[in-house]
């Protein structure tokens, strides 16, 4: 934004910890903050954990902003920032699968990937500049922050009242202990093979949700279908049953 750049932001779920009218007005509160113009924001409004059902709709909702970006002539090719294929939260890896698709039809997207939080060797792994063992081994990049940018990202933090305490303080403070602080790590976004898990052991949203990663592959094999092997096939089923609004 500093360099006079746009920003637009896709939400593709709502809900979890808080009710889903909460976290839109939270939602609300991070456009506020950012100075952004009206219509530079879109929320899908999917359940918490059900955005893997959605993957072509959220691949079509991110292009649809892309190229509202392109028509107000905003210059250079539109970058897409998107988090981490890791195994952390079901909703992360499904929009990493879902800007995958989009890059299949726009190969002249700009696409990187920041970590949040996945299992790590030793309990939870933070914003970390390793990625897991699965399927790309290029480490992240880190972008220092400075005094102004730790401090607008603290705001921002803040502006998610409900995800403060049982979420992002306890996230930030791993992450200062690790000694990432002030920083944010990211990369170009890999060729990832969906249809194998980021890293061996049991994936963290395995751990304290009902997805299980068979869901997500054959979502990536629906989704990708050229990307799965000779002779893969699973199911996958959506429903409401279990999935948190």
């Amino acid at each position: 934004m500093a360099t006079g750049r746009r920003l637009r932001i896709l939400w593709a779920s709502a809900g979890g910890l808080a009710p889903a009218g909460r976290r839109l007005r939270e939602g609300g509160r991070v456009c506020r903050l950012l100075g952004l113009a009206l219509g530079a924001a879109r929320d899908l409004r999917l359940p918490d954990q059900g955005a893997l059902c959605h993957i072509e709709r959220i691949a079509y909702a991110a292009e649809a902003l892309l190229d509202t970006a392109i028509a107000h002539g905003d210059g250079e090719v539109p970058a897409v920032y998107v988090p981490a294929y890791e195994g952390g939260h079901p909703d992360h890896d499904a929009v990493n699968l879902a800007v995958a698709v989009l890059r299949s039809r726009r190969p002249e997207l700009v696409a990187r990937e920041f970590p949040l939080y996945r299992r790590g060797p030793a309990g939870l792994s933070v914003q970390a500049p390793q990625p897991a063992a699965g399927t790309s081994q290029k480490p992240f990049s880190v972008l220092p922050l400075g005094d102004d940018a730790l401090a607008l990202r603290r705001c921002l933090a803040r502006a998610n009242a409900s995800q403060l305490l049982p979420s992002l303080l306890p996230l930030l403070a791993l992450a200062w202990a690790a000694g990432r602080g002030r920083a944010e790590p990211s990369r170009p976004l890999p060729a990832h093979d969906y249809t194998r898990p980021p890293h061996s052991r049991a994936l963290l949203y395995e751990l304290y949700t009902r997805r299980r990663f068979g869901e997500f592959r054959a979502a990536g094999i629906a989704a990708l279908p050229g990307a799965a092997p000779a002779g893969v096939g699973t199911s996958l089923v959506c429903h409401s049953a279990g999935v948190r609004g």
